[in-house]
C-alpha cells in the first residue's frame, strides 16, 4: 500500500506537468486538457473495476464505484483542493460542464428507480460520452484558432518552444497515468483485503474502500494541480472524471451486463451524490471561485456521509 501511495503521488505530478505543458504545445487550454485526457485517464481504475465487477456477476461493487467516487471526487478531491488553495472557475464550467453532470445525475437516478439500469441505457451513455468528447474536440480547434490569430507568430513560436516537444509531454502523461494506475491498483487490492477480512458488505466495500481507492488518482492530481498553480486542470479533472465515470465506467458496464441496483443507494447514496453537484452550482457561481470554506463543507458533507454509512453497517 506504501509503494502505491508512492506511484500516486509521484505519478500525479510528472502528469500534471506533463499535462499542462502539452496544453501550451497544442494551443489550447488546461481546462481543455484537464476536462478530456487527465480526467479520462484518472478514471481509468474505475473503468476496470466497474466492468470487471459487472461481468463477474458483482453489480452491488459496479455499481457502487461509480455512485461512491463521484462523491468521493466532489466531497474530497475538490473539497481538499480548494481548501489548498481557492479555484478560479472559467464561465463555461458553470455554464456547461456542471449543469450537464447534474442532468446526467439526474437522469441516472431515475432510471435506477425502476430497480436495473438496463443495456439501453448502458449504450445510451456511452454514445453521449463519444458526443461530448466531439464537442470537446470541436471547441479545441476552435480556440486553437482563437490563440493563434491574439498572439504574433514569434510569441506563439516562444511558447511551443518553451513547453516542450509533444512526443515527450505525451510520454510523461502516459507515464504519469501508468503510475497513477498501478498505484490505485495496489491500494484498492489491499484495502478490499482489510475490508473483507474485516466482514463488511460489497455494497459499502464499493461505496467506500473501492470508490475512494479508484479516486485516489484524481485526489492526488488534483491536490498537485493546485500546488503547481493549474487550478484549471484541478477542476477540469472532477469534473470530467464524474462525467467520464456516469458516462463512459456506468454506461459500459450497464451495456455489458444490467446491473441491479438496491433500494439503500436509492434513498441513501443516490441522494447525496446530487447534493454535492448541486452545491456546485451556487459555489461554483459566486464569483467564478470556488473558496476554501466552500471546499471545507464539501468535505464536511462527504465526512457526514462516511460517518452515516458505517453506522448503518453497524
Amino acid at each position: 500500500m506504501i509503494i502505491g501511495l508512492l506511484l500516486l503521488t509521484g505519478g500525479a505530478d510528472v502528469m500534471v506537468a506533463g499535462a499542462s505543458r502539452l496544453a501550451r504545445r497544442l494551443g489550447v487550454s488546461a481546462l481543455v486538457i484537464g476536462l478530456t485526457i487527465v480526467s479520462f485517464g484518472t478514471s481509468a481504475p474505475e473503468m476496470a473495476v466497474s466492468l470487471s465487477a459487472s461481468l463477474g456477476g458483482q453489480p452491488d461493487i459496479a455499481i457502487g464505484n461509480v455512485v461512491g467516487s463521484n462523491i468521493s471526487n466532489i466531497g474530497l478531491a475538490l473539497g481538499i483542493a480548494a481548501m489548498v488553495r481557492p479555484l478560479v472557475v472559467q464561465a463555461r464550467l458553470v455554464r456547461f460542464e456542471v449543469p450537464l453532470l447534474f442532468a446526467i445525475t439526474c437522469l441516472t437516478y431515475l432510471v435506477a428507480l425502476t430497480g436495473v439500469l438496463p443495456r439501453w441505457f448502458g449504450g445510451t451513455f456511452l454514445l453521449g460520452l463519444f458526443v461530448y468528447i466531439g464537442l470537446h474536440y470541436y471547441w479545441s480547434r476552435k480556440e486553437k484558432k482563437e490563440i493563434q490569430a491574439e498572439f504574433s507568430e514569434e510569441v506563439l513560436s516562444e511558447k511551443v518552444q518553451g513547453s516542450g516537444n509533444l512526443p515527450r509531454n505525451l510520454g510523461k502523461i502516459v507515464f504519469g497515468l501508468a503510475c497513477l494506475a498501478g498505484g490505485g491498483h495496489l491500494l484498492v487490492d489491499g484495502a478490499v483485503g482489510i475490508a473483507r477480512w474485516a466482514g463488511l458488505s460489497e455494497l459499502l466495500i464499493g461505496l467506500t474502500v473501492v470508490a475512494v481507492g479508484t479516486s485516489l488518482p484524481e485526489m492526488v492530481t488534483s491536490i498537485v494541480a493546485v500546488m503547481r498553480n493549474h487550478g484549471d486542470i484541478a477542476i477540469g479533472n472532477v469534473l470530467g472524471s464524474n462525467l467520464f465515470n456516469t458516462l463512459g465506467v456506468l454506461g459500459a458496464s450497464a451495456a455489458a451486463q444490467p446491473i441491479l441496483v438496491q433500494k439503500e443507494l436509492l434513498v441513501r447514496d443516490f441522494p447525496v451524490m446530487i447534493l454535492l453537484t448541486l452545491l456546485l452550482f451556487p459555489f461554483l457561481k459566486s464569483g467564478f471561485v470556488l473558496r476554501r470554506w466552500e471546499g471545507a463543507l464539501l468535505v464536511l458533507v462527504y465526512v457526514s456521509y462516511g460517518v452515516i454509512l458505517f453506522i448503518n453497517q453497524a
